[in-house]
């Protein structure tokens, strides 16, 4: 191990011959803190989260996730060291590629001053070296970067992911991860995807429900965020998102166990970076 250095590893530890298409769990993170995820963290940090879970001062600009509330941030501080995994099997196509996207942070101070030290990202597949970067100042990713290795060798066969960082040794340094997949395109599909150009808020679904249902909209623009539901006397009961989101679609859930059967309402409200406001309200019905 060694210290100073943020590495980020992929890795396979065996051999086998299933060729069923991969089941990734978990692969945005959405579902929430360890689902999914094998989680080591020597420090016992959270290393699944919100971007209010995430959030300091220290880190500037502030990070939201790419797409949906959560997202993974691995590193800390002062020799920290934390990792997340999952077993899959890969498709039994002729290209088979991961995708990932991800930022990092790393202070401005003596950490960057030298090549054995300052916060790194290394990514190696089978001991071969496919990414080896430092996280200063100077390198900094402030922006979801989409980066993707071609795992088309090993086709068919059972592997180990391991995303993992160490903190830098006398200073925090963290690295960003959301939105993995696997496919057989150079081009993450997502990305293929036409971006929203409109903003939109659809009707939940199942509606009527009991006790979950999902909400999607989209946003043609970055956008303060904020999604709230509210009973027929106009009472405020949730706010399932308060957070600055990109341009994209995005779904979430909201969980009304604890509600009583009934029509409710939910408001989308976007304030764009020039402060111009957008609200969307649409109804709902919970039949317990």
């Amino acid at each position: 191990m060694k210290y100073g250095v943020v590495t980020l590893v992929l890795f396979w530890a065996g051999i086998s011959t299933l060729t069923q298409a991969q089941n990734l769990a978990n692969p945005g993170f959405e579902e929430g803190p360890g689902t999914g995820w094998l989680i080591y963290s020597s420090n016992g940090a959270g290393l699944i989260g919100t971007a209010d879970f995430f959030s300091s001062a220290s880190i500037t600009p502030a990070v939201t996730p790419r797409t949906g509330q959560y997202m993974a941030r691995l590193g800390g501080f002062g020799y920290a060291e934390n990792a997340i995994a999952q077993t899959i099997t890969l498709p039994s196509t002729s290209n088979v590629y991961l995708h990932v996207y991800y930022q990092d942070r790393a202070p401005s101070n003596s950490e960057c001053s030298g090549v054995y030290v300052g916060a790194r990202i290394r990514v190696s597949i089978a001991n071969q070296i496919l990414l080896d970067t430092y996280l200063c100042d100077y390198n900094v990713v402030t922006n979801w970067t989409h980066i993707y290795f071609d795992l088309s060798a090993v086709s068919g066969q059972t592997v180990d992911v391991v995303f993992r960082a160490d903190a830098a040794n006398s200073v925090w340094s963290y690295l960003y991860l959301d939105d993995f997949v696997v496919n057989s395109s150079i081009t993450n599909v997502e990305d293929a995807e036409a971006l929203p150009v409109d903003f939109s808020l659809s009707q939940n679904y199942p509606n009527p429900f009991n006790p979950s249902t999902t909400i999607k909209y989209e946003l043609p623009f970055s956008s303060k965020i904020k999604l709230e539901v509210f009973n027929v006397s106009g009472q405020l009961e949730a706010t399932i998102v308060n957070a600055t989101q990109k341009r994209g679609t995005y779904s979430v859930e909201f969980n009304a166990s604890e509600k009583p059967s009934g029509v409710y309402f939910y408001r989308l409200t976007a304030v764009d970076e020039s402060g111009n406001v957008t609200v969307r309200n649409l109804k709902m019905l919970l039949l317990k």
